[in-house]
């Protein structure tokens, strides 16, 4: 188990609880209480090379390494190149956050 300040913890399973997926990339969700969060989501994915103690209640688990299952997403989204710069400026990474907080 590790501490975490409450006020974090009351926003954070606030935003799990309105999510309507929540994506668990690369964590043994073992640490507690944020292994947890992921549950009050309405559905949450797990992509982990080894199991958790969340899985069961998972609505997908894929097996592999985080970075693949992030490049072949991204290529599904359209963003194909985007470890090779998509920008203007040639930044490896131009995908800026979007969304806004209600």
């Amino acid at each position: 188990e590790d501490v975490l300040p409450e006020k974090d913890l009351d926003t954070s399973q606030d935003h799990c609880e309105r999510a309507d997926l929540v994506l668990c990339l690369g964590t043994s969700l073992r640490i507690e209480p944020a292994g947890s969060l992921p549950t009050y989501a309405k559905q949450y994915v797990i992509v982990n090379l080894q199991q958790t103690p969340k899985d069961e209640g998972a609505s997908l688990i894929i097996r592999a390494p985080v970075d693949d299952v992030m490049t072949k997403l991204m290529d599904r989204l359209g963003i194909c190149n985007w470890e090779n710069g998509d920008g203007d400026d040639g930044h490896p990474y131009p995908i800026e956050r979007t969304w806004k907080q209600p």
